[in-house]
């Protein structure tokens, strides 16, 4: 355990990781192991820190529930008291609360909790403690730089997600749930596409931007004089923005999400730590227009050889199915043939329309049988309980008493009521 020599600090003067460089630790990664090294678990450490700031809050509170490394007021005050408490300065910068007014809030947060398992295991073999970097914390970022995998989000050992930091008991880079290394995880190759966001993203994060918020629309119109001659439409249009968005940046106040500045720093060819540094001064845009390889996957149709077919033959097969003694449909001759439905229609059109013809009366014949016989069965029912005694009975009685092929018949009610108007009159 790494501390700095601050013997008047109230809690322990953890040195923060990875400050200065893309790796940079997270406020969360900070806050756990402070508990750690104080031997109390993280929800009691933020217990005593509420406390000791006469802060009031319910008694459900969960440190885990809160994000400590994000752009909210409460991650900033959060770091404020750690500093205070540890004599630590700048642990802002271990949140995004820096970046909030450059960056849009909207894409920033991941829907669940990721880690690269190469950088914990490495963290573990070199004799350091692991800890969880504030790139990760971060949606857009989906890959590791250093290692060149993509980021996990199951424990290797029960499988379970949102196990690196969402409980009372936390030790950085140990599952929340079944305690297993985290850093066992089997990886997957990153894509180049991920990497270059990743690699930008870790380019930001190595030192707070430079550029204040009033500074940030003089920034989008110095991008849209570079990149569209100063022409806004044209800039939305050709870089997939907005129009109305483009507006709302320069005249109402808003912020470009990370995923905006990422579009900008490819097809500008700038690095988002110059962005937000306001190093523009020299910037030019590249001379061709950045275009990302991709992979495109084998066609579906590889290797797939075009047949010919003999229509005369085919032709003759369907004149033969006319003359069998049980109509055949058209989607039962396709299949017979080999040949689709729409391709039949085309090339065999009269055979085609004799088969649906004769199909359709066949099947036209057949419910005309399966209703005379729907309605004798009726009329049997009828009898019997007439026959019984009875003035009558209803049409959900008569229907309890027919088959089961009977009761299928479409319209069996409507048949029920014609056969006991015509015993009426």
């Amino acid at each position: 355990m790494s501390t700095l020599h601050n013997p008047r600090s109230t809690l322990h003067a953890l040195e923060p990781m990875g400050r200065g460089t893309p790796e940079v630790e997270s406020l969360t990664s900070y806050f756990c192991r402070l508990a750690y090294s104080h031997g109390i678990t993280a929800q009691k450490l933020a217990d005593w820190v509420l406390a000791h700031f006469e802060q009031s809050v319910c008694e459900k509170y969960g440190w885990h529930q809160r994000s400590f490394s994000s752009m909210s007021p409460e991650s900033e005050q959060w770091a404020a008291w750690l500093a205070a408490l540890t004599g630590v300065g700048s642990l802002d910068q271990h949140t995004l609360a820096p970046w909030r007014t450059v960056l849009g809030v909207p894409g920033l947060a991941p829907k669940s909790d990721r880690w690269c398992p190469c950088c914990l295991a490495e963290d573990r073999e070199s004799g350091g403690e692991p800890y969880l970097r504030l790139a990760w914390d971060i949606a857009p970022v989906t890959v590791c730089v250093r290692h060149k995998v993509q980021l996990a989000t199951t424990c290797p050992h029960c499988h379970r997600a949102n196990v690196r930091n969402r409980s009372a008991v936390v030790v950085p880079g140990y599952c929340t749930s079944c305690g297993g290394f985290l850093g066992d995880a089997e990886t997957e190759p990153a894509t180049p596409e991920a990497l270059w966001t990743a690699r930008q993203v870790g380019l930001m994060l190595q030192a707070p931007p430079k550029v204040a918020s009033e500074g940030l629309v003089p920034l989008l119109e110095t991008v849209i004089k570079r990149m569209a001659d100063g022409r806004a439409s044209a800039f939305a249009s050709r870089y997939g923005f907005s129009k109305s968005g483009i507006s709302h940046w320069l005249n109402k106040g808003g912020i470009p999400t990370l995923k905006a500045w990422l579009t900008i720093g490819l097809h500008g060819g700038i690095g988002l730590d110059k962005l937000f540094a306001g190093d523009v001064d020299d910037w030019e845009l590249p001379l061709t227009p950045i275009q990302m390889s991709i992979e495109l996957p084998e066609s579906p149709r590889a290797g797939i050889k075009s047949r010919e077919l003999d229509w005369d033959s085919i032709r003759a097969k369907l004149q033969a199915m006319l003359k069998e003694p049980v109509a055949v449909s058209v989607h039962e001759a396709s299949e017979r043939v080999g040949v689709d439905r729409k391709n039949l229609y085309l090339r065999a059109n009269i055979e085609t329309r004799a088969l649906a013809d004769r199909y359709l009366r066949h099947r036209a014949s057949i419910g005309e049988q399966r209703q005379a016989r729907l309605q004798a069965q009726i009329g049997d029912v009828l009898d019997e309980r007439l026959a019984a005694g009875y003035e009558g009975m209803s049409a959900r009685d008569i229907w309890n008493r027919l088959d089961t092929e009977a009761q299928s018949v479409p319209g069996i009610f409507r048949h029920i009521s014609q056969v006991i108007g015509s015993r009426r009159t």
